[in-house]
């Protein structure tokens, strides 16, 4: 009897031995890929690691892995010759959601490329590192401001700094406002928008809110749009409703989901005003303008109930609300007064919206 337990005992005890390499390999996180180096190998096989000084690499998978110095391998900087096998099998549906402005499920999609493949992160231009910044552009997109904080400022997110194109550079600066913003850390938010802005001097003082320094008008929307929310935090509820013009303005044709949050900030400051409640024309007429183009561009139906009624044709445009809420148009960063392109978006009819696409970085400009 003991020797039939020793046998099998001796058997279970073989069958260990022979799975622990295939366990072994199981557990190695690995993409395949290929190299050309620089004393001309072309070598295939399976990425498992990577840091600032190369990668590892090995001929089969689960296999012994080398380090690879990035000095062997052919390419200057970002432009090192490592190919990712499964780099578009892995990127395509989480790009088709992005798309498809699925921004909820394309976060997710992205998050766990990024997750899965972190071990790639160390080499220049790796999809990981490409996937997380996209699943910050995502959360941001669907209005997950709060998840931005304990994403953007890891060391993880710092690659897009480094393994990326200097393209990814300013977007990711961005990002960092609206995370601030997602914290509701109002104080932080107001220090670093501080560089954006133009120092006033002389009659300058006298605008309502300052101009901003000149930038794209992807970049404007964007700052005007977290200026109003600081300011409306301290109470500046009539330089907050000037950044909330500047924003939708220049957002209107080419950023739907910012120029309906700006225009929506702008209403409800509109509408706590009293004289609104005290049925005042000039108060009542300048909410009627901003609702009915809202209406015109993003339908009726999207808006609030309590601004439902006035969106109708106003009878007269009017630039001012009343004091401390004033929608005198504010001026843009390029001169343009925000009322000005207003009024012609308002005559024009409303643009289909248009689809979001993931930019190439090799065809962006700076």
């Amino acid at each position: 009897m003991g020797d039939i337990r020793m046998k099998s005992l001796c058997h279970v005890f073989s069958w260990g031995l022979f799975l622990i390499p295939a366990l072994l390999a199981a557990q190695v996180r690995e993409t395949p890929g290929s190299l050309s180096q620089v004393d001309g190998a072309n070598p295939q096989g399976y990425i498992q690691g990577s840091n600032n000084e190369g990668i590892l690499f090995s001929p089969s998978s689960g296999g012994q892995a080398q380090l690879i110095p990035y000095s062997k391998i052919n390419g200057e900087g970002l432009g090192k010759q490592i190919r990712f096998s499964e780099k578009n099998d892995l990127m395509i549906s989480p790009r088709d959601l992005f798309a498809k402005e699925d921004y909820v499920a394309a976060a997710a999609a992205f998050g766990k490329v990024a997750q899965d493949y972190a071990f790639i992160q160390g080499i220049p231009m790796n999809f990981a590192t490409e996937a997380l910044f996209y699943q910050l552009e995502s959360l941001k997109r669907a209005g997950q401001y709060g998840a931005l904080g304990p994403l953007v400022n890891t060391s993880q997110a710092e690659t897009i700094n480094t393994k990326l194109p200097e393209v990814y550079r300013r977007p990711l600066a961005f990002l960092k406002l609206w995370a601030l913003f997602g914290a509701n850390d109002m104080s932080k938010l107001k220090e670093a928008l501080a560089i954006y802005q133009e120092t006033a001097t002389g009659s300058e003082k006298l605008l309502k809110a300052p101009n901003f320094v000149s930038m794209p008008s992807n970049e404007i929307s964007q700052i005007a749009f977290l200026r109003a929310k600081v300011f409306e935090s301290e109470g500046e509820k009539s330089k907050a409703l000037d950044d909330y013009y500047r924003a939708f303005t220049v957002a209107f044709g080419n950023d739907v989901l910012l120029s309906k949050l700006a225009m929506g900030g702008a209403m409800q400051i509109q509408i706590s005003d009293p004289k609104v409640a005290e049925d005042n024309k000039v108060a009542v007429e300048q909410l009627k303008g901003l609702a009915y183009m809202y209406a015109r561009r993003f339908g009726k139906d999207s808006m609030p109930a309590n601004f439902q009624k006035y969106a109708v044709k106003p009878e007269v445009q009017l630039p001012e609300v009343s004091e401390g809420t004033s929608a005198e148009p504010a001026a843009t960063a390029d001169g343009a007064k925000a009322g000005e392109k207003k009024s012609e978006a308002k005559d024009a009819p409303a643009k289909e919206d248009a689809k979001a696409s993931i930019p190439d970085a090799k065809e962006k400009k700076k």
